[in-house]
């Protein structure tokens, strides 16, 4: 993407979000109450399974971590540490998606058991899980699935894409990390009641313009928003076209998250969409500094 395509998509961006927080500013709850269907399955779905670029995009570092370690078997010093170091990174984030995702699916299924409505589940704490023996073989099973595709597609890569690989997943990691350290920071010290929490008089909302502080609501900004936004960055690891597609892909997934997470009640319009443009801003900053800083040195070598 050249540099004249990337400013004026910026300041496309930078227009819509300020229009859409204006309209928010005045119509967030309006929307809400029009919107929201706690039995939506398009909302349950994307609430339950939807956070998995946030895991795998660790999971896909972690691997590639190994199979440099790998490569570079013959120094034990770094090799060693770094296979260990990647191998744990990716199962261990495997398995906290699973938990998530499994922890959401009981409480859709306790729901629609109990009669009530399926989408209504805390997105602050976990409910419940699977037991020991099944999350085990489950967690297994897509550790394994996940590792096997990851050496299909490494296996003919040369020592020298394995290490661009390498600097891409070091890149793509800080970004999630980075994203889950402002959205829980801001989610804290915004202290938004959610809107299934408001009461029935609903005189409790606040504008997405008055953070409340720390009080144990965590509205605003919308992390499964964050989460479904950076899809955008399994982009890095592919070029040509398929780049393209997995950016739009990316794109058009956390748009599709962020309307989810409006439907399903867990979030106001204002949350989503200033969760989307502030991740998408993150995903551009740090894309920038590795290009500037890794990109253009690995040119010169």
């Amino acid at each position: 993407m050249s540099n004249i395509l990337k400013k004026k998509l910026f300041i496309a961006s930078t227009i819509v979000a300020v229009i859409l927080l204006g309209i928010a500013a005045f119509a967030d709850l309006a929307i809400s109450n029009g919107m929201i269907n706690y039995n939506s399955i398009f909302g349950t779905v994307f609430q339950t399974f939807g956070e998995f670029p946030v895991y795998f995009i660790f999971v896909l570092s972690g691997e590639i971590a190994v199979v440099y370690a790998v490569r570079r078997k013959e120094d034990k010093l770094l090799a060693i540490p770094l296979f260990a170091g990647g191998l744990a990174l990716s199962a261990w984030q495997v398995k906290q998606y699973l938990n998530e995702a499994s922890s959401y699916s009981i409480a859709a299924l306790t729901n629609i058991h109990n009669g009530k409505d399926m989408g209504l589940a805390n997105s602050d704490t976990n409910t419940g899980g699977l037991s020991l023996q099944v999350a085990l073989i489950l967690w297994i099973v897509v550790y394994l699935c996940v590792t096997a595709l990851v050496v299909f597609w490494m296996k003919n890569k040369s020592d020298q894409e394995i290490k661009k690989y390498l600097l891409l997943s070091i890149f793509a990691s800080l970004t999630v990390w980075f994203s889950l350290e402002i959205n829980g920071a801001l989610k804290d010290f915004w202290g938004r009641v959610r809107p299934y929490e408001l009461s029935a008089s609903q005189n409790d909302f606040t504008s997405w313009l008055h953070p409340n502080g720390v009080n144990g609501h965590k509205s605003f900004p919308s992390g499964h928003t964050m989460a479904g936004t950076l899809c955008i960055v399994f982009s890095w690891f592919a070029v040509g076209a398929v780049r393209k597609r997995l950016w739009l892909f990316g794109v058009v997934y956390g748009g599709l998250m962020g309307l989810s997470r409006v439907i399903i009640g867990a979030h106001f319009l204002s949350d989503v969409v200033f969760s989307y443009f502030l991740t998408a801003l993150f995903i551009y900053i740090v894309r920038s500094l590795y290009d500037h800083i890794i990109e253009d040195d690995l040119k010169l070598h």
